[in-house]
């Protein structure tokens, strides 16, 4: 089986855990490197690059135009990828050339002559960001923390070491300019690497004015938003210095530590969390997610304001106090920054990224006089100050308002933030008690944080683990509804693996038909009937096709039916194959579910009663499938009988999987099905060796799916006689799948608006696992090269240009080697120990979460 990705609360809590540990090394990191520049560097210096990144940082905001966000967002990212490629290109070169020009103008206008040509050279680094917009995207995309974190431990690790050499040998503040352009190149190259992502350029005029017109507000919003946090280093820089920027840069610094540590984590994976969140839960999700990342940025924040001084003092020595009392003003701002971008982060994900915009030009509007004021009466204090006082009074209800219009629960967001409030009262009085005995800083800093850390959580650690259960709950029920025109939606569809999955009273309505298709399988036909007919709590009927079998099949059927009468027999009087066989017999069914069972396999007990549960739960479900259990003994291995949990997928969240994955995750005895879908969609469609999996991928692209955790719902018999045994070469099983699909997409599920992009994934799946297969022939040596040849021309036939594969390049090497140089043991051993590992993995996660 193929690796699908994690449903959505896995994917976030995976991301989260990858976003904490990158934050955590690199927030060290940094640390440690900006002691040893506040050491080397003087304030002065500092300020001449708080100018030049000032610069920089503003304008690397609209580099991308807003399009990550957008391509994070999308339902079609491969589609739109080219497009937005070229836009970045386009974006990044020209702020790139408007800043090189512009550099020594600006550094001038900004009071620090000096920093012209560091502001010339970081120019670069725009077009380097829009270059890599389509990379980023994709990884934020898929929640890929890890590979994130890799990047960014490149870019740092690179960075740290040019900066610190350059330093040594007497480059000054330039040194801090051309360690981050050397070190943004080269984490460019890894991230291309880590996504897989080709350069691409095209650019589709269908496209193109979409991705531009949510692109720019967002852009716009979030120039704005940077401008917020770098208008007070203009403001400072014309009317007090650079020595003063200097230590107002420093304290600015420390003060986004914790903050943007915790904010790091929260955009990573909010944005595509929100996006993904629909139906009934999207309402409350803000609420939801603000309680516990409040509850952390307030801590960090009053921390940072009441020890500044003994921090400041600790870390970089006495000459940096000046800057602590702008860490007082700026630790509390940071708290509220936080909460902020999680709400930038719902809005945004909601399409509103106007709203955004608007909140961020009222900001900018109330800001910029109120630092101009604040510096003028209160100096690097006052500029501070104006940034918490701007915040409480326009930004918080800014947002609240554009919360409101865009669905959120302002009341439950409200009712998150007065917990950690109320305990932060007490936690700063112990904290400020701790401390004040001690005039070292390092005894007051441990006094004092660890007084107020233990007072504030051993008051509030119960409603933080309350409200981090009501996350958990959230990500891992995906309301997002049933497809249209399927039947009405159940309750909110709940997966978790903790709780006892509801059990319904049995009821006379929960009727199933199992319709058991047999050809010459008479000395199994008694034991897949019985199996059926001993079903708990539901009514069985059993429709037994006999398939013009030439051993005891029909007679043993007529012996079942004899001692039933919820045994019917067909008897067909010539061989027809499976697929008219179970059509027929569905065409006798009567109650509103059915299985198909083929005469050699076997129900476990209880597994109707099982899937009927999940279905009437969540009447959209129109497919219940569980793990079944090979065996090919003449004793039934013991099954599993109490199910764990349920999954339930949006039908077609689950199809959109099934074709980037390209194979079939369903056995067959294991599967329920709606009678009603089945009669608006068809039956089983005439393919040779496809027809079940053509029929679960058309059932879920009208109806959704559902799969029982925990239990073995069928016993699937292995014997040579069987289908599986007697089945096709990897070649042919290929071609079918791409027949499977074909049928699929000229049928009902052609009407589907996700129709086109479906059946392009599903190619592209089958190419890359031709390809693979491919490169497989060739490890296996000489001789092998004409059969590799056939799976190279099928991916061909699949896809238009076979060399965008991922799997073209393992391929194309291959070849190039030849067959017997291919096959030695030097070349073709570690792919296949890789191959078998990652089927190894596959096989495993198909038996735990059945896909």
């Amino acid at each position: 089986m193929t690796q699908t990705q994690p449903e959505l609360g896995l994917q976030v809590r995976h991301g989260l855990a990858w976003s904490s540990i990158s934050n955590i090394v690199l927030r060290l990191g940094s640390l440690a490197v900006g002691i040893a520049l506040a050491r080397l560097l003087s304030p002065e210096q500092f300020g001449v690059f708080a100018v030049a990144l000032t610069v920089q940082t503003v304008l690397m905001t609209m580099a991308d135009l807003g399009m990550s966000a957008d391509l994070i967002r999308s339902e079609d990212p491969e589609r739109k990828a080219p497009t937005i490629a070229t836009l970045g290109v386009v974006a990044g070169t020209t702020l790139a050339a408007a800043m090189a020009f512009s550099a020594q103008g600006t550094a001038e206008l900004l009071g620090s002559p000096s920093a012209g040509p560091v502001i010339a050279v970081m120019s670069f680094s725009l077009f380097l960001a829009g270059v890599g917009v389509v990379p980023y995207a994709t990884l934020q995309r898929e929640f890929a923390q890890r590979k994130l974190f890799i990047v960014a431990l490149v870019d740092f690790t690179v960075g740290t070491a040019l900066v610190l050499l350059l330093i040594i040998v007497g480059w000054g503040v330039m040194a801090l300019a051309a360690g981050r352009l050397i070190s943004q190149a080269v984490s460019l190259l890894v991230q291309f690497r880590l996504a897989r992502t080709p350069f691409r350029l095209g650019f589709d005029k269908s496209i193109a004015p979409a991705v531009i017109a949510f692109g720019l507000p967002v852009a716009g919003a979030n120039l704005l938003s940077w401008a917020l946090l770098n208008v007070d280093n203009v403001a400072i820089s014309r009317l007090a210095g650079p020595v003063a920027l200097g230590y107002y840069f420093l304290a600015f610094n420390i003060s986004t530590w914790p903050m943007s540590a915790l904010g790091q984590v929260v955009r990573s994976v909010a944005l595509p969390a929100f996006a993904r969140i629909s139906g009934t839960m999207r309402k409350g999700s803000f609420g939801i997610l603000l309680g516990p990342v409040w509850a952390v940025a307030l801590l960090a924040g009053i921390m940072l304001a009441l020890l500044a001084a003994q921090l400041i003092e600790f870390v970089y020595g006495a000459r940096w106090l000046p800057a602590a009392s702008v860490l007082v003003w700026l630790g509390l701002f940071s708290s509220l920054r936080v909460g902020f971008d999680l709400a930038a982060s719902y809005l945004l994900a909601n399409g509103a990224a106007r709203a955004t915009l608007f909140v961020q030009v009222a900001w900018i509007a109330a800001l910029i006089p109120a630092l101009t004021f604040g510096v003028i009466i209160g100096g690097i204090a006052g500029a501070a100050a104006a940034h918490l006082m701007v915040a409480f009074v326009v930004v918080g209800p800014a947002y609240a308002f554009a919360l409101h219009r865009n669905g959120a629960d302002i009341r439950a967001a409200f009712r998150s933030l007065w917990p950690p409030c109320l305990a932060a009262i007490p936690a700063a009085a112990a904290a400020m008690a701790a401390a004040m005995p001690f005039d070292g800083p390092v005894e007051g800093l441990l006094a004092g944080g660890t007084a107020g850390a233990g007072t504030y959580a051993l008051l509030l650690w119960r409603w933080v683990l309350r409200r981090l259960g009501e996350v958990r709950s959230m990500l891992g029920n995906d309301d997002n509804g049933p497809v249209s025109g399927s039947p009405t939606p159940g309750p909110l569809l709940v997966k978790t693996k903790v709780s006892q999955p509801a059990s319904f009273a049995p009821a006379q309505a929960d009727t199933v038909t199992v319709v058991i298709t047999c050809y010459n399988y008479g000395r199994f036909l008694r034991q897949a009937v019985e199996s059926a007919l001993t079903q708990n709590d539901v009514t069985a009927d059993v429709i037994v096709v006999d398939d013009a079998s030439t051993d005891n099949s029909h007679d043993v059927a007529l012996e079942l039916a004899a001692m039933s009468h919820r045994v019917k027999v067909l008897r067909h009087q010539s061989n027809r194959g499976p697929v008219i066989s179970f059509n027929d017999g569905a065409a006798g069914a009567q109650g509103e579910f059915m299985v198909r069972l083929d005469a050699d396999d076997i129900l476990t007990p209880g597994s109707l009663r099982r899937a009927v549960d999940v279905a009437r739960a969540y009447p959209s479900v129109g497919l219940v499938y569980g793990h079944p259990l090979h065996f090919e003994a003449k004793e039934l291995p013991a099954p599993r009988l109490s199910a764990k949990a349920w999954t339930v997928w949006p039908g077609r969240e689950w199809l959109r999987e099934r074709c980037r994955s390209g194979v079939n995750v369903i056995t067959s005895p294991e599967a329920l099905m709606r009678r009603s879908v089945l009669q608006t969609i068809g039956y089983q469609a005439h393919l040779k060796h496809t027809h079940d999996m053509e029929m679960w991928l058309r059932i879920a692209a009208f109806a959704d799916v559902a799969y029982v955790h925990g239990a073995d719902q069928a016993w699937h018999r292995e014997h040579a006689d069987s289908l599986s045994a007697t089945g096709i070469d990897e070649l042919e099983d290929l071609k079918a799948r791409r027949d499977a699909f074909d049928v699929l997409f000229s049928g009902p599920a052609a009407k589907i608006p996700e129709a086109p992009e479906f059946k392009a994934k599903a190619r592209r799946a089958l190419a890359n696992d031709a390809l693979t297969r491919a490169c497989h022939e060739y490890d296996r040596g000489s001789g092998a090269a004409p059969k590799s040849e056939a799976f190279a021309a099928l991916a061909a036939e699949l896809v238009d240009n076979p060399t965008e594969l991922e799997a073209w390049n393992s391929y194309a090497r291959r070849r190039a080697l030849g067959p017997a140089l291919a096959g030695q043991p030097l070349w073709s051993g570690p792919p296949r120990l890789a191959r078998r590992i990652r089927h190894t993995l596959q096989i495993r996660r198909w038996h735990n979460s059945g896909v």
